[in-house]
């Protein structure tokens, strides 16, 4: 009977991790079409290969996931639901939560391969794993961030889907040798489609994108070490030709985003020295407002596994197993964090106060974490009394009396009221439409006092015209229209959104 539950108890556990998830993303912070961005990119439509001299040359999977869900969105959910904003939703919460699932799982694969648990116990670490990423950055009573989180629909394909692909590659390339023989000599077929994920990891987003080349660069130079002492240099470039090339189309992605409009227009004016002092400070700045029970959990954890390794000389096979994945960890997580730090210094240093830029340093941290702890409840097997009231404790620990953590939107409004919102554009629109009209205003709530001349975001006046190409594109209406975006004051009476004062 026991192995008969087993095997349907470990998919029920991710299958409860999505529904939460799917729940988080769809009902209590859902991800709705609002600004100015994701009207512009959930129709935008791009070849799904490098652009030189374009705003983001590089960022080749957001601008060809986010108009293909979109899409789908509309032709298949929209019939169901009856209404766009929801089908919108409903859907980006679905790949959201998905993606996620699968990180998780990578995740628990990642403890199976490295130490001797079971089912359960891997379960119960992937369930605090998901803790910390909401546990982390949780300080006030109201409005934290949290590592799923991003300023708006649009950012969650640009920031946090190319960091969960990053991240679930690495964990799949970690101690896994039937990775390692799958490269060498797997089916093509497979190894063909395996390749367009790495490209398309790759091909994202520079912070997203550091995380994969943090880890390739990490086991490079982790065989160079080694190779060294044994004073051997066979087959280096032959052994290592996947990681080579993973560094070798980083490069190229970073010389093309490089080179983008997006990245001259974000480059500071400053010197490097100047940009990384401040990229320093703001990274501090961010480690120093973690949680506090975040931090006595990892503290402790580092502490006690350091003293047990110590102790134990590394010669029982608890440690053995986690020496070398905790190795790669470590190094990748140094490397990236000053690859991170030399990014934003050249962009904009304040970048490093977000949660988008932040996850790759967290998620590296964070699994050395995991893996010290899996290794102390190896050598000290009763410590998993205590795992399901920790999980417990902390997952208690995350929710708060206020309203615990941000919206995916920049407004103070209300989730409904935003849906709201963007039904009202929407309906502009298609009356328009339905009129025959080829021009027409589209009225959008004053967010500034200066609209004209001033940014009045979420909703752009001069980037909104973008609207009526995402409603053509996905079906909702029949000729492109173009629209001269107006901030208007009843827009504002009508949503009961304060009108800004000079």
């Amino acid at each position: 009977m026991k192995k008969r539950i087993q095997p349907i108890l470990y998919p029920s556990f991710f299958f409860l991790i999505f529904a939460f998830l799917f729940l988080w993303f769809s009902r209590i912070h859902p991800l709705i079409p609002f600004d100015a961005d994701d009207w512009t990119y959930l129709g935008y439509i791009r070849p799904a290969v490098p652009i030189w001299g374009a705003w983001n040359p590089s960022r080749v999977f957001p601008e060809v996931a986010l108009p293909f869900f979109s899409k789908i969105a509309s032709y298949l959910v929209m019939p169901l639901t009856g209404d766009y904003i929801t089908a919108q939703t409903l859907m980006h919460a679905f790949v959201v939560s998905a993606f996620t699932t699968v990180y998780l799982g990578c995740f628990a694969c990642l403890l199976r391969r490295c130490f001797p648990i079971s089912r359960l116990t891997a379960s119960l670490l992937t369930a605090l794993f998901l803790i910390f990423h909401f546990l982390a950055m949780q300080r006030e009573e109201s409005e934290n961030q949290y590592l799923l989180y991003c300023v708006n629909l649009t950012c969650y394909y640009y920031y946090l889907l190319p960091s969960l692909i990053n991240a679930s590659l690495v964990m799949c390339l970690m101690n896994n040798r039937a990775m390692d023989s799958f490269l060498k000599m797997g089916n093509p077929a497979q190894r063909g489609c395996f390749y367009v994920l790495v490209y398309f990891a790759i091909f994202s987003n520079l912070p997203a994108s550091g995380i994969l080349a943090a880890y390739a660069g990490c086991v490079l130079m982790l065989d160079i070490v080694r190779r060294l002492k044994a004073h051997t240099w066979n087959r280096l470039f032959a052994e290592n030709a996947f990681y080579l090339g993973v560094l070798l189309a980083w490069l190229v992605s970073a010389v093309f985003e490089f080179n983008g409009g997006r990245s001259a227009n974000l480059r500071g004016n400053s010197s490097l020295f100047v940009g990384l002092f401040s990229s320093c400070k703001c990274l501090a700045r961010a480690f120093l407002n973690l949680n506090r029970i975040f931090l006595l959990a990892v503290v402790s954890i580092l502490l006690i596994s350091g003293l047990v390794l110590i102790l134990s000389r590394g010669k029982d096979d608890s440690a053995r197993r986690l020496k070398p994945v905790a190795a790669a960890a470590a190094v990748a997580l140094t490397a990236y964090a000053v690859y991170l730090l030399v990014l934003c210094a050249a962009v904009n240093p304040y970048c490093l106060e977000r949660s988008e830029y932040l996850f790759g340093v967290f998620f590296f941290g964070v699994l050395l974490i995991m893996l010290a702890l899996t290794f102390l409840i190896c050598r000290f097997p009763k410590i998993l009394m205590v795992l399901p009231i920790l999980t417990l404790s902390l997952a208690s620990a995350v929710n708060t009396q206020g309203k615990t953590f941000l919206e995916s939107y920049f407004s103070d409004l209300s989730p409904a009221v935003c849906a709201d919102i963007s039904r009202d554009l929407i309906c502009q629109v298609q009356e328009a439409a339905r009129q025959g009209k080829m021009e027409t205003d589209l009225l959008v709530p004053m967010y500034v006092a200066d609209p004209v001349n001033g940014d009045n975001w979420p909703q752009t006046l001069p980037i909104m015209d973008k609207l009526p190409d995402t409603l053509y594109a996905h079906g909702l209406i029949d000729r492109p229209i173009y629209v001269n975006t107006v901030a208007d004051p009843s827009m504002n009476t009508r949503y009961h959104i304060p009108i800004p004062e000079d």
